[in-house]
C-alpha cells in the first residue's frame, strides 16, 4: 500500500509539472503575441496622433504654473515651445526629468512647459526631489484631453507661430535623441 501512494504521489507530481510547464509555454507564446499586437498598437496610435496633431495649431489653454506665471496658448507664440505632458505615477515621465534639464539648459530660448492632470499637491514631493528645471502645470487636464494624449510622458513640440510640428512619445534614449534633433531643427527657424 505505502508503494502504490509513493508511486502515485511520484505520478500525480509528474503530471502537475507537465502542466504546469504546458500552460507556462501557453503563457509565453500568448505574451509574445500580446507584446507584438501592443506594439502594432502603438505604431498606429502614433501614427494617429501624429496626424490629429501636426501641422495644426496648438490647442486654446489658459493654465497657471506653480510659481504663479499665466501661460496661454498666444504667449508662447514668438518662442519655440515643448509641452511634457506627465502624471505622478508613471516611472519613465520622472525617470526622464534629468534628460529635460539637459535640454532645457541647452536650449534658453525655449519654453519648457510640463503639464498633467495632476494638482499641486500631488506633484510636490516629485518636484521637490527631482528639481526640474522646466515650468510645472498643474490641473492641466482639459488641454490633456483637447491633444487626445492618453500615453505618458509625451512631449509636444510646438514652432514660434504656434504650430505643433511634432509629437514624441515615451521617455526613453531614443525619444531624447529625437527630441534633441527636433529642437535644435525648430531653434533655427524664423
Amino acid at each position: 500500500m505505502k508503494k502504490f501512494f509513493c508511486a502515485l504521489i511520484v505520478f500525480c507530481s509528474v503530471s502537475a509539472a507537465y502542466c504546469i510547464q504546458t500552460n507556462n509555454d501557453l503563457s509565453v507564446s500568448e505574451v509574445n503575441g500580446e507584446l507584438k499586437e501592443s506594439k502594432a498598437k502603438q505604431k498606429a496610435d502614433d501614427k494617429a496622433l501624429q496626424e490629429k496633431l501636426c501641422d495644426k495649431p496648438c490647442p486654446e489653454f489658459t493654465l497657471t504654473d506653480t510659481k504663479g506665471k499665466l501661460w496661454t496658448d498666444q504667449n508662447i507664440k514668438g518662442k519655440v515651445t515643448m509641452i511634457n505632458i506627465w502624471h505622478v505615477y508613471c516611472e519613465p515621465c520622472i525617470k526622464e526629468i534629468p534628460q529635460l534639464n539637459e535640454l532645457t539648459k541647452k536650449y534658453a530660448g525655449v519654453n519648457f512647459l510640463s503639464m498633467t492632470f495632476n494638482n499641486s499637491d500631488q506633484i510636490e514631493k516629485i518636484v521637490a526631489k527631482n528639481h526640474p528645471l522646466f515650468h510645472q502645470i498643474p490641473d492641466a487636464i482639459n488641454f490633456i484631453s483637447k491633444t487626445g494624449i492618453s500615453f505618458t510622458p509625451t512631449s509636444i513640440l510646438i514652432d514660434k507661430s504656434g504650430v505643433i510640428r511634432c509629437v514624441v512619445r515615451g521617455g526613453d534614449e531614443k525619444q531624447f535623441k529625437l527630441l534633441n534633433k527636433r529642437l535644435k531643427e525648430l531653434s533655427k527657424e524664423n
